[in-house]
């Protein structure tokens, strides 16, 4: 068989492994094309929100002391902060990856298998275009699931390499502050986690 049809062959079971995973992550309750719209608008608000939220603190934190205070200030600060939007918007907002940095944000086990998706499209080849936000709706709530990408140089400072993107103070800071991480070693354009957002029906 020639290379061609070894990697005809090879993007095909990719493609239905990923088929796959994602019909077990939404192993949920139907919704009308226009209920799923309008679910998809909503987390969508909600997330941005999120991230606008964080983000803007986080910049802030890097002003005042470079990346190794937004280290410290992610881990006094960043469950508060989220905490306070999730309430504002009425929903459970959580930032989870197959790679934490706390244990916190662990995924459960319908954000495990939604994580798992995504990563088998990234995988396969698919671009951080080709990956879209989805919902799954449960009996009680609606979640939505939206990828977090690795989109700017700046992220690099706290998730990249030791000694090329990460200078040691910040490395120290994560080590004692999160002696667990798993969230280093990352390139701009990986798929980083998903932000993970559920809300009563």
């Amino acid at each position: 068989m020639t290379k061609a049809g070894r990697f005809v062959i090879m993007r095909w079971f990719a493609g239905v492994f990923v088929l796959g995973l994602s019909a077990l992550a939404a192993c949920g309750v139907g919704l009308s094309e226009t209920a799923e719209r309008s679910a998809l608008e909503q987390g969508s608000i909600i997330s941005d929100a999120a991230f606008q939220g964080l983000s803007v603190r986080l910049q802030q934190a890097i002003k005042e002391g470079g990346p190794a205070h937004a280290v410290e200030f992610c881990s006094l600060n960043a469950l508060s902060i989220v905490d306070s939007l999730s309430t504002a918007h009425g929903a459970h907002i959580r930032r989870t990856s197959d790679r934490v940095r706390s244990p916190l944000d662990k995924p459960d086990i319908k954000e495990e298998r939604m994580m798992q998706a995504m990563l088998a499209e990234w995988k396969a080849g698919s671009k951080a275009t080709e990956i879209p936000a989805r919902v799954v709706a449960y009996d009680d709530s609606i979640a939505y699931y939206r990828p977090i990408f690795i989109s700017s140089p700046a992220c690099l400072q706290c998730h990249g390499s030791p000694s090329e993107t990460m200078d040691a103070s910040t490395v120290d800071a994560i080590a004692e502050r999160y002696p667990d991480d798993k969230a280093i070693g990352y390139a701009l354009g990986d798929l980083r986690g998903m932000w993970s957002v559920r809300w009563a029906r």
